[in-house]
């Protein structure tokens, strides 16, 4: 069965619309990086050159022009064939930004034989296909400018292709102009009722689908814009301390200050009673499916003020991608008694700060563009080179699915010696902050409990504030802090939770890295921020392994932690960084008001003209309407062209003795339809009774036409 010929589109804007819809969402996933600096060139002279070709040729379509299309998509295949050929594959998500690039070419060869409409709507259709995957890639919100000039091209487009449509249809060139304006406007309605439905379900999916997985990303991503070593391998640098980078030499007379997003606490070497926190610089973004704290490193010797990272002997890890990441042995045995999942973090490096991996506890495997990385004995990772901004690299880590059963579970005798002895030996601090402790947790019959009756103790008796004293000098600083101020930053509450569990024997240990930082719902990306740099504290508990604990930031265990939807925090983020006037909601709900009165207001006046347009039939009409429903039900059916008194006498010859009443009834009717004088009264009567009786005569009789009835 040979398929009818396609009608070549004639609407030179609605193609150009089109065109516009498909480069504006080409540009955006190129920006993506997506393609090569060819593929730029396709997208904005090729796909104009194509329609172009396609437009002039619609109408013949040359042989030729097939053959070039064919040959073309069998090359670009072969391109793509030839692209993955030696790269190492992990699953479909290596494989997205290659199959964008074919995508983008093929959209080529399909704008050259686009001819007619379906080919163009097919065509709008793969923008929208290009302007998901963009959005997919998007690490920022530059892509909404695509989007504003997307969507407007989008929706002009249907609405040039519906007027086009229209255009074709023979009776509506014969209908008035008044009618073609309610068509159009008919058209225009319906394109943006789709648009409206598209937009709602659109916001409700949005909100309420579930988030997707890491593996939408573009594989997992390394990349490192220069490769500059640090000067110590395996040392920790960070060059935003200035004169404090741990791995400077003491230069005498020479002081760099600190940068304002430069966090002290990333360093071999943590000063309580350093005071200052870092600005509001965002210095990464990290892609991950569910919260969690993104660590650095972890200290643990206390000396009553500060913190050191005793042991800086690295272990060195080699590896291609990814780069295995083998237990650390602070890790103790495996841990046995939860499940575990893993959660993939990708890290998109803004500023350039220390040379730590950050990762969620424990990473097991490290996608990153140098071949080797250093592991310190806390599990903690270190690049050998600066990671200035632009750098990425993926972690995944092996999560344990830690819930409060699970702790509680935990038997705390079994904790290995090596670990007891560095974490849990009584620490440098003063009786009284031992007694405390004590006292706190006197009721407490777990090592949970007692992690959250010290918790709570200090969130009813201590304050949070970035505004405290200096440390009197040779002051033990968790005293300072219990006893005397009150109040404390991070470094001060963590300090003192893991000082106080480890005068209760309960190993523990000071980490530091990142809050989790705030979601962008329109990116699914988290963005950290240079405040967001963060202490806490880890405990160790047989079986399960090492849990954060925070008394002022609340990040939920692995086990109880997801994003409900996608759009999670859409509301909130927008209402952070939208300013509304208090006088707005009420200027909204006025002009709500006055938009549904008006569509009111039209919709009973169109109704009241409906009814005035009605025309009521009138008193000979219906009496008319009534003889001949009778004649039918008798069988004889009224001709098209018969007259009244024509018909009535057919049905006379029906009914001899009928014909008196029908004569009647034709004479009158005949004469008020063609009267300008109104029926009289006794007409209506002469013709009602005379209908009667027909009814009552005829009643239960269906004769045919050519029998006569005789008697009464």
């Amino acid at each position: 069965m040979t398929r009818a010929p396609e009608i070549p589109e004639e609407s030179l804007s609605f193609r150009i619309a089109v065109l516009v819809a498909l480069m504006t969402s080409g540009c955006a996933a190129l920006q993506q990086g997506v393609g090569s600096p060819i593929v730029w060139a396709v997208v904005l002279i090729g796909y104009p050159l194509a329609f172009f070709v396609a437009y002039a040729t619609r109408h013949r379509r040359p042989p030729l022009l097939r053959f070039i299309v064919t040959a073309g998509a069998v090359l670009v295949l072969m391109m793509f064939t030839a692209s993955i050929s030696g790269q190492a594959l992990s699953g479909f998500a290596s494989l997205q930004v290659p199959l964008a690039e074919v995508f983008l070419w093929l959209l080529l060869l399909h704008g050259i034989d686009s001819p007619s409409r379906r080919g163009l709507l097919i065509a709008l259709l793969s923008s929208v296909v290009l302007i998901a995957v963009a959005g997919v890639l998007s690490l920022t919100m530059a892509i909404v400018p695509y989007l504003v000039v997307w969507a407007i091209a989008a929706v002009a487009a249907l609405v040039l292709a519906q007027r086009s449509a229209l255009a074709l249809l023979p009776d509506l060139a014969a209908r008035t102009p008044r009618a073609r304006q309610r068509a159009a406007a008919g058209s225009l309605t319906a394109v943006l009722a789709i648009v409206l439905v598209m937009a709602v379900v659109g916001a409700a999916l949005f909100m309420f689908a579930p988030v997707a997985g890491t593996d939408r990303a573009l594989t997992f991503p390394a990349e490192l814009p220069q490769a500059e070593s640090v000067p110590v391998l395996g040392g920790l640098a960070n060059p935003s301390l200035g004169s404090s980078d741990p791995t400077l030499p003491a230069q005498p007379g020479q002081r760099k200050s600190r940068a304002s997003f430069g966090y002290f606490g990333f360093s071999n070497q943590l000063d309580t009673a350093t005071r200052g926190r870092p600005d509001n610089t965002l210095v990464m973004r990290v892609r991950a499916s569910a919260p969690d704290y993104w660590r650095a490193q972890s200290f643990d010797r206390w000396d009553g003020r500060v913190w050191t990272a005793s042991r800086t002997r690295p272990t060195v890890i080699r590896g291609s991608q990814p780069i295995p990441i083998p237990p650390a042995p602070d890790d103790g045995p495996p841990f046995g008694s939860v499940g575990t999942d893993q959660l993939v973090q990708t890290y998109y490096v803004e500023r350039t700060g220390p040379n730590a991996i950050f990762a969620a506890a424990t990473p097991a495997k490290l996608f990153f563009s140098d071949r080797i990385v250093f592991q310190m004995p806390d599990g903690s990772l270190r690049a050998g080179v600066q990671l200035d901004a632009g750098s990425v690299y993926t972690v995944v880590s092996q999560r344990r699915l830690v819930t409060v059963d699970a702790l509680r579970a935990s038997d705390p005798v079994h904790a290995p010696d090596q670990i007891q002895r560095l974490y849990a030996s009584p620490p440098v601090t003063t009786a009284r902050v031992r007694d405390l402790a004590t006292a706190i947790t006197a009721g407490a019959s777990t090592n949970y409990d007692k992690i959250v009756a010290l918790e709570n103790w200090m969130g009813a008796h201590t304050k949070y504030t970035l505004n405290i004293p200096p440390l009197p000098p040779g002051k033990d600083a968790v005293d300072q802090f219990l006893f005397v101020d009150h109040r404390g930053f991070c470094e001060q509450i963590g300090t003192s939770l893991v000082v106080m569990l480890r005068a209760l024997g309960i190993p523990a240990r000071l980490t530091v890295g990142y809050a989790t930082g705030e979601r962008n719902p329109f990116t699914g990306l988290y963005e950290v921020r240079a405040k967001d740099a963060h202490a806490w504290a880890e405990v160790y508990f047989p079986g399960v392994g090492w849990q954060g604990f925070d008394p002022t930031a609340h990040v939920p265990l692995a086990g109880d932690s997801s994003i409900d939807a996608a759009g999670t925090g859409a509301l909130a983020y927008l209402s952070a960084r939208i300013s509304i006037p208090p006088w707005a909601p009420i200027v909204v709900a006025v002009l709500a008001l006055a938009i549904a009165m008006a569509v009111l207001g039209r919709f009973v006046i169109r109704r009241r003209s409906r009814r005035r347009d009605r025309v009521e039939p009138s008193w000979a009409a219906t009496r008319l309407a009534r003889l001949e429903a009778l004649g039918a039900h008798r069988g004889r059916a009224r001709s098209p062209g018969e007259t009244t008194p024509e018909y009535a006498q057919a049905l006379a010859r029906l009914d001899p003795l009928a014909q008196s009443h029908l004569l009647d009834i034709a004479r009158i009717l005949d004469a008020v339809m063609f009267s300008p004088v109104p029926e009289r009264a006794e007409d209506r009567a002469v013709v009602d009774e005379a209908l009667d009786d027909l009814a009552e005569r005829w009643r239960g009789v269906r004769d045919a036409p050519e029998r006569v009835l005789v008697g009464s």
